[in-house]
């Protein structure tokens, strides 16, 4: 929850009428329709909350409803967190953008682009430049995700658990084995690029990344409750974890 002073929605050129309605849309339409198991709504304008609601379950079997200090988990949304973390070391001038990565990954330097095969025994050809670590912030590194399954490169990541278990360092030694799926800055491609720049920050910074977030991003926010792991002591306040169901529309 922000911590900030809470104001009539009204006092901020927003309409309190508007904001019931979007309440009663969000639990006719997902919560009663069983598409979420809860909600929470946070409307923040001009340095003050102007509405704040949660409905519904943070647990379905528990019956623990929805809180306003629940604990969820934020997936993707590291991501901006990440390049934030990142941009501050290039404000500080200790990595420029248009770096090759290689400087920092030498492993990396001879990766290859994917032409034909499986792996281990790949087809690939060499790049026509090398990747840059803009590539890596604007997903044009010609990294990709397994769970794409588009391809042979992708069958590869699934192959080896990219991004799914071990640290950031033996990801980086995993990737150096696959080949790229295009040279980078030709085409743009969800991918664990984001995961590069994590390990990135820990090695220019010299911190774990998770430490760099937490004294440089999250204590000075005064984000508590944001990190990698749940505290013992926190985790009653953590909500279960749903996937889509394909028989609810």
């Amino acid at each position: 929850m922000l911590a900030a002073t809470p104001a009539s929605p009204e006092s901020a050129g927003m309409s309190k009428l508007a904001f019931d309605r979007l309440d009663a849309h969000l639990k006719h339409r997902y919560i009663d329709a069983g598409r979420f198991p809860g909600t929470q709504l946070v409307v923040y304008r001009r340095g003050k909350v102007v509405h704040s609601a949660v409905q519904g379950f943070a647990d379905l079997e528990r019956k623990a409803p929805v809180k306003d200090d629940t604990v969820f988990r934020i997936y993707s949304m590291t991501k901006p967190i990440t390049s934030v973390a990142f941009m501050m070391l290039f404000e500080e001038g200790r990595v420029a953008l248009d770096e090759p990565v290689h400087k920092y990954i030498p492993e990396w330097k001879n990766l290859g682009v994917f032409v034909a095969g499986t792996a281990p025994a790949f087809l690939t050809r060499p790049p026509s430049r090398p990747m840059l670590i803009v590539d890596l912030l604007r997903h044009t590194s010609g990294l990709t995700y397994g769970f794409q399954q588009r391809s042979n490169v992708d069958a590869a990541y699934r192959e080896r658990k990219i991004a799914e278990a071990g640290t950031l360092e033996t990801m980086i030694e995993d990737l150096a084995k696959i080949p790229l799926e295009f040279s980078p800055g030709e085409a743009w491609n969800y991918s664990v690029s984001a995961d590069v720049i994590g390990y990135l920050i820990g090695k220019i910074s010299g911190q774990p990344f998770e430490q760099f977030l937490k004294e440089r991003i999250f204590d000075p926010l005064g984000m508590s409750d944001t990190g990698f792991y749940v505290p013992a002591a926190k985790a009653h306040r953590f909500a279960a974890c749903y996937s889509a169901d394909p028989k609810v529309a």
